[in-house]
């Protein structure tokens, strides 16, 4: 009896080790969401670790360790983006809005701070390459941060079970990323706890929903690719772009990118076009 009692306990230890290894691995899953602890790396692929298959090439989030030069966007300095974009980094910015643009004063350093700050991806350090192809790419598709809404607007309505359009709704671009299509707007709201599948038009209607859509769809869309240029971040933005299709567009995204550069005092690395 003693030794089928011990056997039971000895059975009973190993499964909450078990559980526990697998909880701890289910929840270190989309750690570019989640974050990892202080001393982890957040791998690309949303895992969490310490070796160099999480903290080398396409590491998102922790200590990574990269070349300071190389081709991809998380190589080189590396900083905390409020010290990046300072007050007078996004004033300058904002200053280039001119007065006739729909989304004068709209757009606030504020917003954009604690957007990026709702992800723990962006509370420590971020390398300074992507932060400046994240504004180049906010820049370009926002017009300069003129405008709030898609010009061209459109119903942007595919069939979707799982995010189906509302009724006298429409999802043409908005926010600085001009996020477009149904299946990311309710993907967005999900994430964020936000009504947006119903109710799109609050993106463009609270500057801290604008940011952080456009936020989510970096860190969704487009962060994973990093490691492989400038270039990359375009093709998974607007891959219609690329491959001839729009060269002076894919053009405006690299200079913008570029000034960013020399503004952070940074070099931009490779791969810049797509």
């Amino acid at each position: 009896m003693a030794t089928q009692i011990s056997i039971l306990k000895n059975t009973l230890v190993l499964f909450l080790f078990t559980l526990t290894i697998l909880t701890k691995t289910a929840f270190s899953q989309h750690c570019g969401f989640t974050g990892c602890a202080s001393f982890m790396c957040c791998s690309r692929y949303g895992y969490c670790g310490t070796t160099a298959d999480y903290c080398g090439t396409g590491c998102r989030s922790g200590p990574c360790s990269y070349e300071s030069g190389g081709v991809g966007l998380n190589a080189g300095p590396r900083d905390r983006i409020p010290n990046v974009v300072t007050t007078a980094v996004f004033a300058g910015i904002m200053s280039k809005v001119e007065n006739g643009c729909p989304a004068k004063g709209f757009y606030t350093r504020q917003a954009f701070i604690s957007a990026a700050q709702s992800f723990p991806a962006y509370r420590g350090t971020v390398a300074k390459r992507e932060i400046a192809a994240m504004l180049a790419q906010f820049s370009h598709e926002s017009d300069s941060f003129c405008y709030k809404e898609e010009i061209a607007r459109g119903r942007y309505c595919q069939a979707s079970s799982v995010y189906p359009c509302q009724p006298g709704k429409n999802y043409y671009g908005r926010g600085p990323i001009q996020i477009t299509w149904n299946e990311n707007y309710g993907a967005a709201g999900k994430f964020l706890g936000l009504p947006l599948l119903t109710d799109p038009d609050m993106v463009a209607r609270n500057p801290d929903v604008a940011f952080k859509c456009a936020m989510w769809f970096w860190n969704e869309k487009v962060r994973p690719v990093v490691d492989q240029g400038f270039g990359a971040t375009t093709r998974r933005i607007n891959g219609g772009e690329c491959d001839g299709g729009s060269p002076t567009r894919v053009q405006s995204r690299v200079n913008r990118y570029l000034e960013f550069c020399r503004q952070f005092g940074i070099s931009p690395g490779t791969s810049l076009s797509c």
